[in-house]
């Protein structure tokens, strides 16, 4: 073996010989990786403890040999009946007893004292347990009982204790540092307690401090040790653990307080350094080290250690017993003193270090101190903003409210120029107002753009979006422009009202554009703020009008969190709506589910059902239902919503119309054709009258009256329909947004279900344009995917229509309407190839199918039994 081999196993032998043999191979093992080590010190370590066994071992065999003859399981000494060995070694043997005679039930540690019999050990031993017995102290094991066997071996009935070492506690119940010194202080306080009764341990160490389940240290083994007042200052008995021992102790000379102390500066080392303060063989008779030089990487307070704690321990654990703590009650107040932030006296600090511990003890209020200037100072100065602010506010308000005193004025009959009985429209007051700001106002720019602001949003709440969007634009403009913090408010609520109306009517690029600009406004702000919140929530639905889901949800979760964290729950109500109207667009009905089922009953209780907030949760809510299947449901939600829109908002309301056709498309989904006419025919009257023909509200009840009139072999007025929502929507909202697209296709199809060759060009544009801007697998994507495969089979391209069928199959779950359109298209494509057996199948399934989701009496459930019949007959399919 080389020198450095030779090294290595000198330092693992160091390490471990502590140890007991069961654990050489592990403690080797986390040493070192070198298997030669390993194995050349394992040799070394049991050759020293075959060399120390036949050393010792004819002293130890007259020592326990009569004890451990006479003593067995089962055995009664005295009351007390042993039932198993705990632990046996140079003290003696130790057994768990319980009370034999049965007068009450009692565990206890009997203790068997190796010594040769006689009647000095008896003697000192009775001596010593008057005194050990009045030792009555919660964290030290109390002595009950003691005498000698009818071998003359002594022995002591003490508290039988469940617990861990103290080592072993800390690390298993990962103690941090506040909690190792506080039961370290519960320590000390035992100890104290002792040596105030005049006793010593004098073996102190962590496997002699037990911890209870409730975080109690106990102290045991006080039985053997010495008397303060023992006279010949003797050693009388020579158990002790070398490493945790102090020096006198070790030498055999008179010893004092001062031991323990040294043995308690030792256990605080280990406690504070975790494994690396652990003392073994070696460090016998050496001062301890101070325990921020032995902690390792895995100690997260080892810079706390470093000065008062490593100087606490450095002057309990010296060599010469005249330099360590007096007392252990004077270890323990230094401890305290670190606690508390002050000086500790093993440090010996001058003023510097005195004063930092005040400001460190102090702290609170020194910063309370320093934060009441700094926010009388900032008080000061913004009192003086508020009272400038102040003035300025008061200046447009007045200028402000004179201006719109004078336009109502004009409704004064004895105003000049205005005609008796003649009368003026709140209308021609606002547009009269518009018309002077410019021409005749004299005012300050701040003046005039909230003069703007406030007539654009009397336009938008009237429904005149034309005249109020460029009034709200130039106001927000010129208030963004003037800054302030009032002005810059007023600025981002303007730029968000006008996104959510953008979004609302299918402008989503320039929603977007609007609430992004109010964010940008509003900078940074606290986590809560209700602005910020409204205008991601504006975002989110502008990004949603664009059918980019994974965008709105992530600006509707922003918007969420600000008003979960302000608890305005009207608000996050509002947003729980739309995000399950997002997950319903996009496909995700559990997800669409889970939000309605918080946000619908949240309403109902705030404020009740004839509520504007209920009712729009409430139609969302049935909408999703709609897409899930639960027709009835659905249609039961709606109707009672439809009864309840007239009284909410009256019946010319665009709320009151789209209800009207939510309930007409969930009727014709149930194959209930004619309840829904009457539905329809009402939508397109009031649509046309409130918002005009020329509007995308318009568009969707066109929409619906074409499906009404495809669905009942109304083809000329089907087409007609569609054409017009197509053309309408082009005009509104442009050719290329998603809903446009969407209308290309629907009319695409309804010609090419009419043999028609002019619908290839449409739903090939439509297939082209909009499955790219949307998620593959979103309840859109589905329905483009499902009409191309129609398309293509409508083409004879059956190859190609079979591979879109299939690319579609593992996702059309998700809609139980594109199941069932699966199904048909499938049936469909093995007509055309000429397999009628499986066709059949197939139309047996849309059947089955149609007969869960529609019912067994629905008209659709019908034709596609008549198909099934016709199919089954070998007869062309119904489409």
């Amino acid at each position: 073996m080389d020198r450095d081999s030779w090294q290595q196993v000198r330092r693992l032998f160091d390490a471990v010989c502590e140890f007991e043999p069961s654990q050489w191979q592990s403690e080797l093992a986390r040493r070192s990786i070198d298997p030669h080590v390993i194995a050349e010190t394992l040799e070394l370590l049991q050759a020293q403890t075959r060399d120390l066994g036949s050393a010792r071992a004819p002293l130890e065999h007259l020592l326990t040999a009569s004890m451990a003859s006479e003593l067995t399981e089962g055995d009664t000494v005295g009351p007390w009946r042993l039932c198993s060995r705990l632990a046996s070694g140079g003290m003696g043997i130790v057994f768990r007893a319980e009370r034999g005679d049965g007068l009450y039930v009692q565990d206890v540690a009997v203790k068997f004292l190796q010594g040769e019999p006689g009647p000095r050990v008896s003697e000192r031993l009775a001596a010593e347990r008057r005194i050990l017995a009045g030792l009555q102290h919660p964290n030290i094991a109390r002595l009950y009982d003691g005498g000698t066997t009818p071998g003359g071996h002594p022995y002591l009935v003490m508290e039988y204790i469940h617990g861990e070492p103290l080592d072993v506690y800390c690390a298993r119940h990962k103690l941090d540092l506040r909690q190792r010194l506080d039961l370290f202080l519960k320590i000390c306080s035992a100890v104290q307690a002792a040596h105030a009764r005049l006793v010593l341990h004098c073996d102190l160490k962590p496997s002699n401090i037990l911890v209870r389940a409730d975080g109690e240290p106990v102290l045991l083994d006080f039985g053997v040790s010495r008397l303060l007042d023992g006279g010949d200052g003797q050693v009388r008995a020579q158990f002790f653990t070398p490493a945790y021992a102090s020096p006198e102790l070790q030498a055999g000379h008179a010893v004092g307080v001062a031991s323990d102390v040294f043995s308690l500066g030792a256990v605080l080392a280990e406690l504070l350094a975790g494994k690396r303060g652990r003392r073994g063989s070696s460090d016998a008779g050496k001062a301890v080290s101070p325990p921020g030089a032995l902690a390792g990487a895995d100690c997260t307070w080892a810079r706390a250690l470093r000065g008062d704690l490593d100087a606490i321990v450095v002057r309990a654990g010296a060599l010469p017993p005249e330099q360590r703590y007096p007392s252990v009650e004077a270890l323990a107040a230094d401890v305290v003193r670190w606690q508390q932030h002050r000086p500790v006296q093993a440090r010996g600090g001058g003023r510097g270090y005195r004063g930092g511990r005040w400001l460190r003890r102090n702290w609170r209020g020194v910063s309370m101190l320093l934060a009441v200037l700094l926010l009388a100072a900032w008080f000061v100065w913004r009192l003086a903003e508020a009272h400038r602010a102040a003035e300025r506010e008061a200046k447009v308000a007045e200028q402000v409210s004179a201006f719109m005193v004078s336009m109502f004025e004009a409704a004064d009959p004895r105003a000049k120029g205005l005609r008796g009985g003649e009368s003026i429209s709140a209308r021609e007051v606002l547009e009269r107002a518009a018309t002077r700001i410019d021409e005749e106002l004299d005012a300050s720019p701040d003046v005039r753009a909230r003069l703007k602001g406030t007539i654009g949003l009397a336009y938008r709440n009237s429904g005149d979006l034309v005249r109020a969007e460029p009034l709200m634009l130039e106001a927000a403009e010129a208030m963004a422009a003037n800054g302030g913090d009032r002005n810059l408010d007023e600025a981002a609520k303007l730029f968000n009202l006008m996104a959510g109306s953008f979004a609302n009517n299918r402008n989503g690029a320039e929603g977007t554009r609007l609430a992004q600009r109010a964010l940008a406004l509003l900078g940074k702000q606290p986590a809560d703020s209700f602005r910020v919140a409204q205008s991601y929530n504006s975002l989110g639905l502008s990004q949603l009008s664009e059918q980019r889901y994974d965008a709105a949800e992530a600006a509707f979760r922003q918007a969420l969190q600000r008003h979960e964290l302000a608890g305005r729950d009207q608000f996050i109500g509002v947003t729980l709506d739309n995000l399950g109207m997002m997950y319903r667009r996009r496909g995700d009905l559990q997800a669409s589910a889970a939000a309605f089922d918080r946000s619908t009953p949240m309403f109902r209780r705030m404020f009740g059902e004839m509520s504007y907030e209920f009712w729009s949760s409430n139609t969302e809510r049935a909408l999703m239902l709609l897409d899930r299947g639960d027709l009835d449901d659905a249609i039961a939600t709606l109707e009672a919503n439809l009864a309840r829109a007239p009284k909410i908002f009256g019946e010319h309301s665009v709320y009151f119309i789209s209800e009207n056709n939510r309930l007409a498309l969930a009727l014709i989904r149930k194959g209930q054709f004619e309840r829904a006419r009457p539905y329809v025919a009402t939508a397109l009257r009031q649509s046309a009258q409130v918002m005009g023909e020329d509007s995308y509200n318009y568009s969707l009840m066109l929409e619906t009256a074409a499906m009404l009139a495809a669905a009942t072999g109304d083809t000329a007025n089907a087409e007609a329909d569609y054409r017009r929502m197509l053309a309408t929507r082009a005009a509104a909202i442009g050719r290329d947004h998603p809903d446009t697209l969407d209308a290309t296709l629907q009319l695409g199809l309804f010609l090419t279900r009419q043999g028609r060759a002019e619908g290839d060009a449409l739903v090939q544009h439509a297939h082209q344009q909009w499955l790219a801007r949307i998620p593959a697998d979103s309840a859109n994507g589905i329905r483009v995917r499902q009409g191309w495969a129609e398309w293509l089979l409508a083409k004879g391209r059956l190859d190609d229509a079979a591979a879109t069928l299939a690319a579609l199959q593992p996702v059309v779950a998700s809609s139980p309407y594109a199941a069932i359109n699966q199904k048909i298209l499938q049936a469909r494509l093995a007509e055309s190839r000429g397999a009628t057996t499986d066709a059949v199948a197939h139309w047996q399934q849309v059947v089955t199918s149609a007969e869960a989701l529609y019912g067994k009496d629905s008209a659709l459930t019908a034709l596609w039994e008549n198909t099934l019949v016709g199919a089954q007959k070998g007869l062309p399919a119904v489409h």
